[in-house]
């Protein structure tokens, strides 16, 4: 297994070498160097992985932890930036509509109300619903760990690829307040604002809020619009009170709202995917009508956590959370009015949770629960046919929609429908300690999940493309048994090894999107999928505790993976699939090294190498052949990251001076099951598609900080260098090939102020 996994590491590119051994080397260097730091320490990192408060070094997970100050200095604002910062993470760029989170080369979006996703994200426990609900903006945080492997017996929705979870900031015992500001290039403009208001001497409320408005960066020059821009209002209210010396309540409520011209990719050739398209040939314009992008967020929850006379801990956590997103799409990607597609998805979903969790006094600690998750889920799409043309090079003429055999004065396909999802799970996880040095952990879940569908498509309009007119009525439940198992030994007084076996599942659905008349012969169901990881690993700080370091290797099967793509159908035509892959196979290795050499200076390291591919899955390429092993989509061999924040002191005016610099480096990878590498165009040229190449980008931020923490100013930059490399491209329905860039230079001012 390894073995295959290093032979594969000889194929990347010097540039991959050279990170490679730079991270490896800078690791050894820390090692030999830390014994001669002896007046700094790095601050001790706790997480909650495991429903209590543990030191991460304990854990015997696979973790990265970004404090505040982290997630504050280096910039990053919303989470799908968050990959930036962490190895074997990647999550999209494009549409939030779709938004796509990949831990280990394993991850998929949940644009189609029947189909889930595979990470969870978290807010204080609760789990935020599916895509449109996943970039939340990184504000108001005290702590994100990024979980990597099946984590269902820790929360109680299934997650097979990991989990994001985002601790907030708790309301204090003190008046206190701050107002910040940034301002930047494309007229950006972010302002935010909290306070915190002790009610009572045990009760305490705390208000946070933001607006955020930035222009876009792809111009339009059919209509002078700038698409990719930001236009966002967000806030959130916490209430704690201590009720006795023994009962704690916590109410929080959060809403965003975000309106902007959005942005699917950059037409790279014309509608069917057969020349270049005349216009917008650089990489940020382009010419076709604008879409809309329009998302609402909204949710609520109630915690109690009751201390017995015992120690134990008991804990309800009761959630309401509310998505609606609607995309306005362009699917000819041209200015005529050719054809439009609005979508309208909502998920409405309540959550409870009863959580014990023993003292921490006792040989044996565990945490067990019940979880309740329901779900509504809806979803209302029209494709909409205009009198407009566009050009079809396999006529030379201009055509308009009635060439298809579809009528322009009526719906071309007629969307709507709901899947209401219930589940209940037992979990439980604890660990025992064997001797002084070795524990035993033990966990499972078991879990039982009902979808009702209830949906309908008419594609009697379509004409040539030949949409399904049907109608689906029914029900299917998944149930899985998902035990885990591991051993962690202490080898020093600060450093542990472990060895941890996981298993986790994905209940199956249904393809409910643009389906064709074939689709539907051969059903639109699919399987549940079911995984099994094997994770081995370090994590430690040396004696002066100014290096910690981390290393995981892991190996994970995936039996009947869910696999959604477009496939190609000829003629310019694709169409909407889920399949199940029989098998995938995940597997390599992660590193994460913090050193503080003195106690202004704080160096990191990450590297994640992955082994990613379909171990069998014939007929699953976008042609149907045969894609046993291609890589998944979205599996980079190598990610990496380097950074460095220095505090130099200025006594003189009761500041220091922040310096802060961050590198990230992603290796290059596939985009479809496939493994295309490049399209061929009619005309015998190329375009990229199906295959990223390796980049890299440069962020820092040079700040004033006040001694007293009551003020800080900087300026900041993303992406000095300016690379302009595609992060993404995709085949769009009527063969339009598309591809995305990364967002240019930005740079601007932040100034806060702390009361």
């Amino acid at each position: 297994m390894w073995e295959k996994a290093l032979m594969k590491s000889k194929t990347c590119s010097s540039t991959t070498n050279f990170i490679l051994r730079a991270a490896i080397s800078g690791a050894l260097f820390s090692t030999y160097t830390a014994v001669q730091a002896q007046e700094s320490m790095l601050e001790e990192v706790v997480v909650t992985a495991q429903k209590r408060s543990e030191r991460l070094i304990e854990v015997p997970i696979s973790i990265t932890t970004l404090s505040a100050e982290t997630i504050e200095q280096s910039g990053v604002r919303e989470l799908k930036e968050l990959g930036d910062l962490t190895p074997n993470l990647m999550i999209s760029q494009n549409s939030d509509f779709g938004t796509n989170i990949v831990i280990r080369g394993v991850g998929a979006n949940s644009r189609n109300i029947g189909f889930d996703s595979r990470v969870g994200v978290y807010l204080d426990g609760v789990y935020l619903g599916q895509s449109p609900a996943a970039n939340q903006g990184l504000v108001d945080l005290a702590q994100v760990e990024v979980l990597r492997g099946p984590q269902g017996t820790l929360f109680g929705k299934n997650t097979v690829a990991g989990a994001i979870s985002l601790t907030s900031v708790k309301p204090g015992d003190e008046f206190e307040g701050s107002v910040g500001v940034i301002v930047g290039n494309y007229d950006n403009l972010e302002l935010q604002g909290s306070v915190n208001v002790p009610l009572t001497d045990a009760t305490s409320v705390k208000f946070y809020g933001n607006s955020t408005t930035r222009d876009g960066y792809v111009d339009n020059l059919f209509n002078g619009d700038q698409a990719n821009e930001r236009d966002a209002v967000s806030g959130r209210v916490h209430l704690r009170s201590e009720l006795s010396s023994s009962l704690e309540m916590n109410i929080s409520a959060d809403y965003m709202e975000q309106d902007r011209l959005g942005f699917n990719g950059e037409p790279l050739t014309d509608t069917f995917g057969f020349f270049r398209p005349e216009e917008g040939k650089d990489k940020y314009e382009f010419s076709q009508q604008t879409v809309l992008e329009d998302k609402e967020l909204k949710g609520a929850s109630l915690t109690f956590d009751y201390e017995t006379e015992g120690g134990y801990l008991l804990k309800s956590i009761t959630a309401y959370r509310d998505s609606e997103i609607t995309y306005d799409a362009d699917p000819d990607y041209d200015s005529a009015e050719f054809l439009g597609v609005i979508y309208t998805d909502t998920y409405e979903q309540t959550t409870q949770e009863f959580q014990i969790i023993s003292p921490d006094d006792s040989n044996f600690k565990y945490v067990a629960g019940i979880y309740y998750y329901q779900q509504d889920s809806a979803t209302d799409r029209d494709a909409i046919p205009g009198l407009g043309t566009v050009f079809f090079p396999g006529a030379g003429v201009e055509v308009p929609i009635l060439a298809f055999g579809i009528d322009p004065t009526r719906k071309a396909v007629d969307i709507d429908g709901t899947v209401d999802t219930e589940s209940y799970a037992i979990f439980a996880n604890g660990t025992y300690d064997l001797t002084d040095r070795l524990t035993l952990g033990v966990g499972f879940r078991y879990g039982e999940e009902t979808k009702d569908v209830d949906w309908n498509i008419d594609g009697s309009n379509s004409g040539a493309f030949r949409i399904a007119t049907t109608n689906v009525v029914d029900s299917r439940t998944d149930d899985s048994f998902d035990p885990t198992i591991s051993l962690n030994y202490a080898v020093l007084e600060d450093s542990y090894i472990y060895g941890r076996v996981s298993t986790g599942s994905k209940s199956g659905g249904y393809n409910l999107d643009f389906i064709n008349v074939d689709q539907v012969e051969a059903g639109i169901e699919f399987d549940q999928e079911t995984v099994t990881s094997y994770e081995v690993g370090y994590k430690g700080e040396f004696p002066d505790h100014n290096l910690r370091l981390g290393v995981a290797l892991f190996y994970s099967e995936f039996e009947d993976y869910q696999v959604n793509q477009y496939v190609d159908l000829g003629g310019g035509r694709t169409a909407l699939s889920i399949t199940n892959a029989a098998e995938v196979i995940t597997q390599g290795v992660e590193i994460d090294v913090t050193y503080q050499p003195t106690v202004n200076l704080q160096l990191t390291a990450a590297l994640g190498f992955l082994d990613a591919e379909f171990d069998s899955f014939p007929g699953g390429d976008a042609e149907g052949g045969d894609a046993s092993g291609n890589k998944l989509p979205y599996a980079p061999e190598l990610t990496a990251s380097l950074g460095a924040q220095y505090y130099y002191p200025l006594p003189a005016i009761d500041s220091s001076l922040l310096l802060r610099a961050d590198y990230s480096y992603t290796d290059g990878y596939y985009i479809t099951a496939s493994n295309d590498e490049g399209h061929t165009l009619a005309d015998g040229s190329e375009v990229a598609f199906g295959e990223v190449d390796s980049y890299g980008t440069v962020s820092a931020r040079i700040g004033l900080v006040s001694d007293a923490e009551t003020w800080e100013v900087s300026v900041w930059g993303r992406n000095l260098t300016d690379s302009d490399h595609q992060n993404y491209s995709f085949r769009d329905f009527f063969g339009t090939i598309l591809g995305g860039y990364a967002m240019p230079r930005t740079y601007g001012v932040e100034a806060k102020y702390n009361f």
